[in-house]
């Protein structure tokens, strides 16, 4: 990293990494203990936290790439 702000703009971007995760893994442990006519709602629940999840990973990822030199 070049300097304290693109350091601590990755830092937060990890810190998101791992608040999603946290939430893609308790929504995956709802989804498993789901009464019957909750399984859909907990299943969409799931697949988003998931795809926020993805999302955080990538732009920590395109943040790590933009303070690497070439």
């Amino acid at each position: 990293m070049s300097d304290l702000f693109t350091w601590r703009e990755e830092a937060d971007a990890a810190k998101r990494v791992a608040q999603a995760e946290e939430a893609r893994a308790a929504a995956e442990r709802a989804r498993r203990y789901a009464p019957h006519g909750e399984v859909r709602a907990r299943q969409a629940r799931l697949e988003a936290a998931t795809r926020a999840a993805l999302a955080a990973e990538v732009e920590l990822a395109r943040i790590q790439a933009a303070g690497r030199p070439e």
